[in-house]
This record gives C-alpha cells, structure tokens and sequence, in this order.
C-alpha cells in the first residue's frame, strides 16, 4: 500500500507543469491593476500602481506577471513581483516591480491568487 502512495505521488510530480509552461491568470472580473512605469536615479524602472479586489473574498498571496511587450506584440521578458499584504475585499494594494527599461512596453496580470473568506 506503501508503494502504491508513493508511486501515485511521483506520477502527480511528474504530470505537473514547470515555471516556464504556467500562463498568467486573468481576473478581469475580480482584480484591476491600474499601473505605471517610473523611472529610477540609476536608468531602470519599476512598474507601480495599484490593485483593486472587487470580490466578496479577500486576495492572500498575490502574485503579479510584468510581461515586456514589443511592438508586434510579443513577449520579450517577463518580470515577476509579489504584492506584498492581502487585499482586502472592495479594497486596494500597492505593487512596485523592478524592470531594466523604463522606456518599454509592459502588460501586467495575475500569475496566482489565493482567495481568503475567514478573518485572519
């Protein structure tokens, strides 16, 4: 029975996708990102702004994707930021992402969420 558990979870670890094959989640319904690029001293940037919850949860553990896009439309990097807090329900949070270039194009989505309905 031992080995059929443990069998079963190497199948689980095997099936799962990496990093690279996990697409950015879209919430358009629940969490907005109005955002900005501001540049630093130093020449690079960070795209800053705000999150809005309009759920009836609280988001835990948010993490945002910057995706840098060329003129075509594709991506050219892609920068990860968490943001740092819970926001709250009907609530809003701020997020700052480093990025290389304050001059280029960048879309910003959801990567992950956990959706919270107790009081922590």
């Amino acid at each position: 029975m031992r080995a059929l558990g443990l069998g079963a979870g190497l199948l689980f670890l095997a099936a799962a996708p990496t990093a690279a094959e996990i697409p950015a989640i879209s919430y358009p319904e629940s969490l907005r990102a109005e955002w900005s690029v501001a540049p630093t001293p130093a020449g690079r940037g960070h795209v800053v702004g705000y999150l809005y919850n309009r759920n009836l949860n609280d988001a835990a553990n948010v993490w945002l994707r910057v995706d840098r896009v060329a003129a075509d439309g594709s991506v050219t990097a892609t920068y990860r930021g968490r943001v740092v807090g819970d926001v709250l329900a009907g609530g809003r949070s701020l997020f700052d992402v480093p990025v290389p270039d304050p001059g280029a194009a960048y879309r910003v989505s959801v990567e992950a969420v956990d959706w919270v309905k107790e009081c922590r």
